[in-house]
């Protein structure tokens, strides 16, 4: 079994962020953020799922080397990058269907709650990206409870 690299990041929150995500949402278009301008990048599907104690996201990435898989989370959104190296027909082939994908890929998903980012595991297998991640209580989402008093004057 091999390993997936995974790094933290800090959540979006910047207007490219916010902008990158509603053009995604709505056009299916990613902008591009760590490769050349230009180049073209696809969306590998996903599934998103909740259970009572962890957020599941499976990404289809087939013909995906593993050392080719990036992977970022923070505490509200998870990034999926890297590159499908196209086959190289010998020959005189043509192409009859081009359907398939190539080359950089990139999907950014917001959290429908807050993960521990320390608390995640990826698995690689049958061309499906799995990615765990257990779930923070509301307690742990970094909102704490303040009294206010009044202030005594003496």
């Amino acid at each position: 079994m091999g390993y997936i690299k995974i790094s933290l990041m800090k959540e979006q929150g910047t207007l490219r962020g916010s902008l990158s995500e509603a053009l995604e949402e709505m056009f299916g278009v990613t902008m591009p953020t760590r490769f050349a301008v230009g180049e073209h990048v696809w969306r590998p599907n996903t599934d998103v799922y909740e259970t009572s104690e962890d957020i599941l996201v499976i990404v289809d990435l087939a013909g995906v080397k593993i050392e080719d898989i990036h992977l970022e989370v923070g505490r509200r959104t998870v990034k999926i990058y890297g590159k499908r190296e196209q086959k190289v027909l010998r020959g005189t082939t043509k192409y009859r269907l081009a359907e398939i994908a190539y080359g950089y890929f990139e999907r950014q998903i917001a959290l429908p709650v807050a993960v521990d980012e320390e608390k995640v595991a990826a698995i690689y297998r049958d061309g499906f990206l799995e990615i765990r991640m257990v779930k923070l209580s509301p307690e742990g989402e970094g909102i704490m409870k303040v009294s206010v008093k009044t202030e005594e004057r003496g």
